[in-house]
């Protein structure tokens, strides 16, 4: 792996970034910025082809996480299954929730925004906003069960899509 920082995270390893999904610490890394010399991460996100430099000061306070256990996976995943809806017909108030969620960055709240869009796109079209969204949360969803359950993408996809049509 490699040098570990005081707050623990490794080159090397995965993590997840709200918003974003699941990369890997690629490097750690000290940037002169006026003056200031600044640790950062290099994090790779495989599903976005792209690299952020996250502070290293602050990275936990923006979001950033080891990969959930599989115990809050498969809980994640089997709440897949229950109908959830927001109480709200605004589409601005309906994503802001939904965006709110998705920050905290937990595998739970990215499981509920999966399975909210999911049921709404089932009774009506998405605006194309909801649709990013929902695409950018099962991307999400898809890429830490694959890590956490040692799985391959397409069989974590599988696994979500089969919770979702048993919704109760």
């Amino acid at each position: 792996m490699g040098d570990k920082p005081s707050n623990g995270f490794l080159i090397g390893e995965r993590v997840v970034y709200p918003t974003h999904g699941v990369g890997v610490i690629s490097d750690i890394t000290d940037k002169d910025v006026s003056g200031t010399v600044t640790r950062y991460y290099v994090i790779a996100i495989p599903s976005l082809d792209m690299n952020i430099l996250l502070p290293v000061s602050n990275a936990e306070e923006l979001g950033l996480r080891r990969l959930s256990t599989k115990k809050d996976t498969e809980a994640a995943l089997s709440s897949l299954s229950e109908r959830k809806e927001l109480k709200t017909s605004d589409w601005k108030a309906r994503q802001s929730i939904q965006m709110s969620m998705l920050k905290t960055g937990l595998i739970s709240n990215v499981a509920e925004v999966v399975n909210l869009l999911y049921n709404r796109q089932k009774t009506r079209d998405l605006p194309v906003q909801e649709r990013r969204l929902f695409e950018n949360a099962l991307t999400h969803l898809v890429d830490e069960t694959s890590y956490v359950l040692g799985m391959d993408a397409e069989t974590a996809r599988r696994k979500i899509f089969s919770r979702l049509e048993r919704i109760q």
